[in-house]
């Protein structure tokens, strides 16, 4: 089996019983960012199809790139609370966890988002760190990261906007 040639790189032969043509595929952040088909009818043969699917994969495939670069990047989060938030602070929440064997702890979670994915720090709560200095260290925590993932500063205003 030959090395599947980089200028082909998301691209697909179909021939089938009613569809010929070249199958463009481009992924995004976790999915399928675009994908189309170039029939062999329509645009006027195969090397034409080809064509045609090359010029397509390329400038999707751009997008596609910018949009992974900007959320690499560290998009701007949410920094408000939402209408459900008990907390009171974006991204800091309580919960529970309970074990298969009985064992039963509170923690609050800090959530934000880096490099494109999702990261999270527990404060568990207990006789040596109180609810209250969990929750300050969660929320501490969160604030951190606004000022260094999100670069939003105390106000709130981002530093990255101009003026």
């Amino acid at each position: 089996m030959k090395k599947k040639d980089k200028k082909l790189k998301g691209i697909s032969r179909i021939d089938s019983k009613s569809t010929h043509g070249w199958y463009v595929r481009i992924y995004g952040i976790k999915s399928v960012f675009a994908c189309k088909l170039f029939s062999d009818r329509l645009y006027g043969g195969k090397k034409a199809a080809l064509k045609n699917a090359i010029v397509y994969r390329d400038h999707n495939q751009m997008v596609a790139d910018l949009q992974i670069q900007r959320v690499g990047q560290g998009t701007r989060g949410r920094t408000e609370p939402m209408k459900h938030n008990k907390s009171g602070v974006a991204g800091v929440h309580k919960s529970v966890n309970r074990k298969k064997n009985g064992y039963v702890y509170y923690y609050y979670r800090t959530t934000w988002f880096e490099n494109g994915k999702s990261r999270s720090k527990e404060f568990i709560i207990n006789k040596n760190r109180p609810e209250e200095v969990a929750f300050q260290m969660a929320v501490a925590l969160r604030k951190e990261k606004e000022r260094t993932v999100y670069h939003i500063d105390q106000a709130g205003s981002d530093k990255t906007k101009k003026k």
